[in-house]
């Protein structure tokens, strides 16, 4: 996990806070050169424990969506989806009264959850791990995302959908896009000139989400484009529940969605 100084914060005193050693907590942030100075609103990665090998790892519940249509009720939507009707409210708590729903109202649809694969499950790294290269390669954000899926053993079809209108919107789909002028940028300066909280690459991944995200099989560099795809779509499966195929990324992340006005995510 992350963990943001506060005045008056030493190592010292962090690693009694978070139960680590101070050995292992420097050794997790080989970004602090010297370990008797670190500054208020600098990222320190506190090391946890272990995680167990080879064990798969579920994402959220998946959930696919349903547009209503005239004429429809929850009873009839639940059959149709081979729900009960109890599983379909609780999947909808903001129908409020289940006898009254409207044409055109959006439902979330649950299913079974579905196990990532072992090996392609997020596999978090040190901030410090992380690199600044800036990426020579050729392609485009299609072909990124659909070698990101093949990492993930993820199908790749509504990811590229939604990944295009995203990367077009938080970078034109410039694999070195580094945004140095919002409330992120602060930190100490990187190898990339810049300072480190900086959201960087073709996905606008910050470098701690980035780290936290980061996916087994992909480069540890941050504007490597299919490394940044990637930890971006573990992140948006860990924080909105979008389901590993990725169909209900639209309707889960605004900023996919280009029947909705752009949204940060």
């Amino acid at each position: 996990m992350d963990y943001r100084v506060r005045s008056g914060d030493t190592l010292s005193g962090i690693a009694v806070k978070f139960d680590v050693s101070l050995a292992a907590l420097e050794a997790a942030n080989p970004q602090i050169r010297d370990p008797n100075e670190i500054y208020p609103n600098e990222l320190i990665n506190v090391p946890g424990p272990p995680a167990p090998p080879d064990q798969p790892s579920p994402v959220p519940t998946h959930m696919a969506t349903y547009v209503v249509q005239p004429g429809d009720t929850m009873t009839s939507i639940a059959a149709t989806h081979n729900l009960s009707l109890a599983a379909l409210e609780a999947a909808n708590p903001q129908v409020t009264d289940p006898n009254v729903i409207s044409s055109g109202e959006v439902l979330n649809i649950p299913g079974g959850t579905i196990p990532v694969p072992s090996g392609h499950t997020g596999t978090p790294i040190p901030i410090g791990a992380v690199t600044y290269g800036r990426y020579n390669g050729g392609g485009d954000v299609a072909s990124w995302v659909g070698q990101a899926c093949g990492i993930m053993s993820f199908p790749s079809a509504n990811w590229v959908r939604g990944y295009e209108v995203l990367c077009a919107r938080e970078s034109s789909g410039n694999a070195n896009a580094i945004n140095n002028y919002d409330s992120n940028a602060y930190g100490p300066i990187q190898s990339d000139g810049y300072p480190l909280n900086c959201s960087r690459g073709v996905a606008q991944c910050i470098p701690s989400t980035f780290a936290d995200n980061h996916v087994a099989g992909t480069s540890t560099d941050i504007y490597d484009p299919v490394a940044n795809i990637a930890a971006s779509m573990r992140y948006v499966i860990n924080r909105y529940g979008v389901s590993s195929d990725g169909s209900n990324l639209a309707s889960r992340v605004q900023q996919a969605d280009p029947s909705r006005p752009p949204s940060g995510y």
